[in-house]
């Protein structure tokens, strides 16, 4: 039978995008002509900020008694677990300090600085978040540098993704950097892939890999390939990021059924 747990699959995926999407509308502000204009970056920076919230809350869902929580603060000096909800509670508190300093419009080296910071404090979120799975050493699958390769690169990927297509419908013009991350989330997440169907075990034969190559990666070269020649029609960019999403949630349905679908897994 298998065991997908959705909850956890859309709190990785959904938290990982808002990060990667952070880190991407950082980079593209940081140029001479901002990829954005003021009044743009107020809905971008929302967007991203709903991502990453809508995630951390799914989280919940997985948890049996939602009000016993904060116990998980109990095992922090030996719980990968426990590091895992300070980790995003601290993310999600940067996260919207830095949502309301771009809506107030607060002075813009603060605003970066505070989005430097959010993005360090979110990509060490991927990686406590990435341990809970790779420290359990019974099972390669999980016990793989492709965990962390996975995480990252769905970071990667899907934030430079939305952020390079929101450029092409609102911006100034897609920057080379956006284009670049694009390809760089691609390849990582190649990586992650390559690496994880070389241990026994993995189910090289599921659909949901195949849509993973298929939506993740095709896509992301294809719009790589479609914004070095200009912009792209509105419906073209909501559907490259709507199949890019599809692929990454496959790819993670995939990472936990592949373990969990075994009796027992722990």
């Amino acid at each position: 039978m298998e065991h997908f747990e959705l909850p956890l699959v859309f709190f990785t995926v959904l938290t990982q995008w808002g990060i990667g999407a952070l880190l991407a509308v950082v980079i593209g502000q940081q140029r001479v002509v901002p990829v954005f204009a003021p009044q743009v970056v107020k809905r971008v920076a929302l967007f991203v900020w709903l991502v990453t919230v809508i995630g951390s809350l799914a989280s919940i869902a997985h948890l049996g008694a939602p009000m016993g929580a904060p116990r998980a603060l109990y095992g922090l000096g030996h719980s990968w677990l426990s590091r895992e909800v300070v980790a995003f509670f601290l993310l999600n508190v940067l996260t919207t300090l830095w949502l309301l300093m771009v809506w107030i419009n607060f002075t813009a080296s603060v605003v970066t600085l505070v989005g430097m910071i959010t993005v360090l404090v979110g990509f060490a979120a991927i990686l406590v978040s990435s341990q809970v799975y790779y420290q359990m050493v019974l099972h390669p699958l999980w016990h793989s540098p492709a965990t962390q390769l996975a995480f990252i690169g769905c970071a990667l990927l899907l934030g430079f993704v939305s952020i390079a297509v929101f450029t092409s419908l609102w911006g100034s013009e897609v920057a080379r950097r956006l284009r670049i991350g694009v390809m760089v989330g691609v390849a990582v997440v190649a990586c992650a892939l390559v690496w994880r169907y070389r241990v026994a075990g993995a189910d090289a034969a599921s659909l949901l890999l195949w849509w993973q190559m298929l939506a993740s990666l095709a896509i992301g070269v294809a719009l790589f390939a479609t914004l070095r020649h200009g912009k792209l029609a509105a419906w073209a960019g909501v559907l490259a990021i709507a199949l890019v999403f599809t692929g990454e949630i496959a790819g993670r349905m995939l990472f936990y059924s592949n373990v969990m679908s075994g009796a027992p897994w722990f």
